[in-house]
């Protein structure tokens, strides 16, 4: 397998950090960065040389827990495999965006998955996954859905306003815009519960001028 050195999500990065920069209306974005052990390099080639070609998808998730316990969790050294996990974005309930992990690396947001088709197994013990190519951002699960039902009050309008300003300066077609339930094989994963795709589309479309 080739590393990559992650340009096209660098250049999405700094295209994305350029357009918020410019926007008087664009959510606070903060970095935070994850520890490195929960995030590694986007491959160029599969395990078993084959190019690599996808195009970006975004994953959308949620915390299932604070944002501060979340964050501790990624802020922590995970030197086992099975122990490491992390999103690129995470949205809080007050609509704030924190940076965890560089674009141009490959967050470890969903296990055993695939996006129709495509999915990618760069490393032989572990099952394909869609990480290589995807942007993983999750939402701060609201208090009264820090559980394990299938149900929860939803997200607040500023959260669906920072993802959908986020997500619009990104360019990726709402076609390539996916949730870890629709991605998991494992059956298990049914994030982000009670989740509007119609709301997330009136702030998208709101903002995609930005």
């Amino acid at each position: 397998m080739q590393p990559s050195d992650g340009a096209v999500y660098q250049r999405l990065f700094a295209q994305v950090r350029q357009q918020h920069q410019q926007c008087a209306s664009a959510p606070p974005w903060y970095s935070v960065p994850a520890h490195s052990t929960n995030f590694g390099d986007r491959f160029r080639t599969d395990i078993h040389g084959n190019l690599l070609q996808q195009e970006p998808i975004i994953v959308l998730h949620e915390t299932v827990a604070s944002a501060q316990s979340a964050l501790n969790f990624f802020q922590t050294s995970h030197p086992r495999d099975e122990d490491q996990a992390s999103y690129h974005e995470l949205i809080t309930l007050n609509g704030w965006i924190l940076h965890l992990v560089p674009w141009s690396k490959r967050a470890y947001g969903a296990g055993n998955s695939t996006f129709g088709s495509e999915t990618v197994q760069t490393n032989p013990r572990l099952a394909p996954s869609v990480n290589n190519f995807a942007l993983h951002i999750s939402l701060e699960t609201p208090p009264q859905g820090r559980h394990n039902g299938q149900h929860h009050q939803g997200y607040t309008p500023a959260q669906y306003q920072a993802l959908g300003w986020l997500i619009a300066q990104t360019g990726i077609p709402p076609a390539r815009v996916t949730t870890h339930a629709a991605v998991d094989r494992s059956g298990e994963r049914i994030d982000p519960r009670s989740f509007s795709f119609a709301t997330l589309n009136r702030y998208w479309q709101t903002d995609r001028p930005c």
